[in-house]
């Protein structure tokens, strides 16, 4: 999310398009929180990278080190690390985990998993379904079943005592433990929901229920909740996905606050992972009217839209025959010349061919800059950018995190808040099983016989270990023995609970 966006995002909201006025005191919620900037470059292996991505930024933020591009909670040299979110569980706290994109996506994995490939959603998935997370709302359901390891994770959950929903109407009924998974990949913009996807609840509406049911603990909760699709509008250069989840993210914001400003006993912290798409408000074509362009000239023609790129692509389903009056009706543009509408018809047949951009369409980026072409808007880049962010944070006492701070200090600040110690944790949680075991004099082997399922089995005298990847149990001598965080296996390096050592005898 970058600061133009949000920037563009309040002046959308002042803007009255039936009158033509603007309230100029119209904010976001996120404005009175504001307290300083965050660094989000990347560092490993001697390198130092200006420009991050989401899952060595989602593991700074999760774990408090920095890591390497594509890796997922777990160090340059590929060692699990204990997440903010494993180690407030294991003091007694509640825990939930909210996004529109699956829940499997980089930055909610960097906070519920292990492993240094962000593209292994099927292994995610299992650590996440093992990892004991009280609450987890978005979208994925399709990781969890029909999988090449044949488990069903839905079974699994409701074995393990979850209520799992698929339905927007069943949020009003969660009450304790509870997986909703309301897309198969990610779910819709929020803007798309209701003609498109009117099953999907809104972001505020799953953050707020993940407060009611986490709060019932007494020992206090830590929740992440993400907007996820900021970034995948930011990447198509659609400026109108860009404003949905920038309000969608705000409104579960307010969702936050509300809760922290009535209790006095809750920290928020409200930042994006790194910037996106270089979105400017003005571009070439007000080099010399910048002085003179009052704000309807950008956000006016915005204001027209009542679909993102995304939804547009989908409501026009491959028929081009509608094109036109669909790009009038829901994307706010009744004026497409005769280059543009070949232009869209020419995407629209390549996109039948499977011939898509890496997030969103090509439906979606071609809407994208025919909509800011009207709007004046600029984009440098479809990828991501290097600026530092901004530190929202709200403490009831004042002692907000302020100033230019890394991005591996927001973790850190809130485990000295509970009395953790990340490092310290990493050490209980992920234990090299191998080398541990050895050192006891046990005979070690992995057992790989089933590539999908794949086990550390340990043998001394007649006691026999049996560590299954991905899963917050073992086998000892045949019966399960639950532990507190799920065993990784990287590359046939199993990393365990240290409790997991002390039963081999």
């Amino acid at each position: 999310m970058s600061i133009d966006g949000v920037t563009l995002t309040r002046w959308y909201n002042a803007y009255d398009q039936a009158s033509g006025k603007i309230d100029t005191s119209k904010n976001l919620s996120i404005d009175q929180m504001a307290s300083g900037l965050v660094r989000t470059y990347w560092q490993a292996n001697g390198v130092v990278g200006a420009i991050t991505d989401s899952a060595p930024a989602g593991t700074a933020l999760a774990t408090g080190v920095k890591t390497m591009d594509k890796f997922i909670g777990v160090s340059e040299e590929k060692k699990p690390l204990a997440t903010i979110l494993e180690t407030s569980k294991n003091i007694g706290k509640a825990t939930g985990l909210v996004a529109t994109s699956q829940i499997m996506h980089a930055t909610t994995a960097a906070y519920s998993s292990h492993f240094p490939d962000r593209s292994k959603e099927a292994i995610i998935a299992e650590q996440q379904v093992y990892n004991s997370i009280d609450v987890v709302f978005g979208g994925g359901y399709g990781n969890l079943q029909n999988r090449e390891d044949d488990e069903d994770l839905v079974n699994v959950l409701k074995n393990q005592g979850y209520q799992y929903l698929t339905d927007k109407k069943d949020l009003t009924n969660a009450k304790n433990k509870t997986w909703g998974m309301f897309a198969e990949s990610a779910m819709s913009y929020e803007m798309d929901q209701k003609t498109l996807t009117p099953s999907e609840p809104s972001l505020s509406e799953m953050t707020k229920k993940s407060i009611d049911i986490l709060s019932k603990d007494k020992d206090g909760f830590f929740l992440m909740v993400e907007s996820s699709k900021v970034d995948w509008a930011a990447h198509a250069n659609d400026p109108i996905g860009m404003i949905s989840e920038i309000n969608a993210f705000d409104q579960s914001v307010k969702a936050a606050l509300d809760y922290a400003k009535k209790n006095e006993d809750t920290m928020v912290i409200a930042i994006t992972d790194h910037g996106n798409s270089g979105l400017t408000i003005g571009n070439k074509q007000t080099d010399t009217t910048y002085s003179k362009d009052s704000v309807d000239k950008f956000v006016a023609p915005l204001k027209k839209a009542k679909l993102t790129g995304e939804g547009i692509g989908k409501k026009i389903s491959g028929n081009t025959d509608n094109l036109v009056k669909i790009m009038a009706e829901y994307g706010g543009i009744s004026d497409l010349s005769t280059e543009e509408i070949a232009q869209l018809k020419a995407v629209l047949n390549d996109e039948k061919k499977d011939k898509q951009a890496l997030y969103g369409s090509n439906m979606q980026a071609l809407y994208g800059q025919l909509i800011s072409k009207r709007a004046s808007l600029g984009f440098t880049t479809s990828g991501h950018t290097g600026e530092d962010i901004t530190l929202y944070t709200y403490l009831p006492n004042d002692e907000r995190l302020t100033g230019t701070i890394n991005n591996t200090d927001i973790p850190k600040a809130i485990a000295k808040i509970w009395g953790i110690d990340l490092s310290k944790e990493t050490k209980n949680y992920y234990t090299d099983a191998k080398e541990a075991l050895e050192k006891l004099g046990a005979k070690v082997s992995i057992d790989d016989s089933d590539q999908n399922n794949v086990k550390l089995v340990a043998t001394k005298g007649k006691t026999t270990l049996e560590i299954p990847e991905n899963k917050n149990y073992v086998l000892l001598n045949g019966k399960n023995k639950e532990l507190e965080s799920v065993a990784v296996n990287v590359e046939n390096t199993f990393y365990v609970n240290n409790k997991a050592l002390k039963l081999m005898k």
